[in-house]
């Protein structure tokens, strides 16, 4: 073997322990300015710019499950669910534990109809003690079950996730659905009252909670809270069914 075969084999050894290495302290920190960024693009629904910074936090520190994490949701919010799932694995595969991850995978299993993994992974999520947000899993699951058109299940859920966090809206919201489509509008208006208790300004409660009054024959307290769309939402959606219902009250009264 010549002097230049055995330099060449020294070299290619030092670029494999160099790709094999950590990477710095400053790529650490590039890395985790651009994944912050990425954050704040996604935020703002500016999914080019996330992703420019999201994959060059990647190439600078490749073994971070945080951001496999965020290029998780960068891609769902892409609709390309294959490539989301693909992220949220690799980041449970490098932190197994990680139950943010294991909860938005189960969300992307189940919007790609593979509800028992869903379930899986939403278990997952719940079980872990150290997850401080235990709350949007049950609620996840909730979601499943609703699909399964497994009612039962699916209140118990979100009653778990409302006794975790009383400040949660959206199980108020589903469990008040799934009661008015039993009838029980007496029930429904009741979770609807506790969850805009708990949070005055959420205008989709406000607005199912009209609807709750209007079906209990209860117009004041209906128009009462249409108006409370419209003091807390800018939704146009929103504010156009909240006036809607307003003006179709006002009328009823001339």
């Amino acid at each position: 073997m010549t002097r230049r075969n055995i330099l060449s084999i020294f070299a290619a050894g030092a670029m494999v322990l160099a790709a094999c290495a950590s990477p710095s302290p400053e790529r650490k920190r590039e890395a985790d300015a651009r994944m912050h960024m990425g954050v704040t693009y996604l935020g703002q629904r500016n999914l080019p710019a996330a992703m420019r910074e999201l994959i060059r936090a990647s190439e600078l520190d490749p073994e971070n499950p945080e951001i496999d994490m965020v290029l998780g949701l960068a891609y769902r919010s892409r609709g390309d669910l294959g490539e989301a799932e693909r992220h949220f694995r690799n980041a449970i595969e490098k932190k197994p534990d990680y139950a943010d991850a294991h909860n938005n995978l189960g969300i992307v299993l189940s919007n790609l109809g593979r509800g028992d993994e869903a379930l899986g992974e939403f278990e997952a999520a719940a079980s872990n003690v150290l997850y401080p947000t235990p709350e949007w899993a049950y609620y996840n699951m909730g979601e499943e079950y609703r699909r399964r058109k497994n009612m039962r299940k699916a209140e118990e859920m979100y009653r778990r996730a409302i006794s975790l966090n009383d400040r949660y809206s959206a199980p108020y919201l589903m469990l008040a659905l799934l009661q008015g489509d039993r009838g029980q509008w007496r029930e429904a208006a009741g979770t609807l009252e506790a969850c805009v208790a708990a949070a005055p300004s959420y205008a989709p409660a406000w607005l199912s909670l009209g609807r709750a009054y209007l079906s209990l024959g209860r117009q004041q307290d209906a128009l009462h809270a249409f108006r409370n769309v419209l003091s807390n939402s800018t939704d146009q959606g929103l504010r156009k069914q909240a006036s809607d219902s307003i003006n179709a009250l006002e009328r009823g009264k001339r």
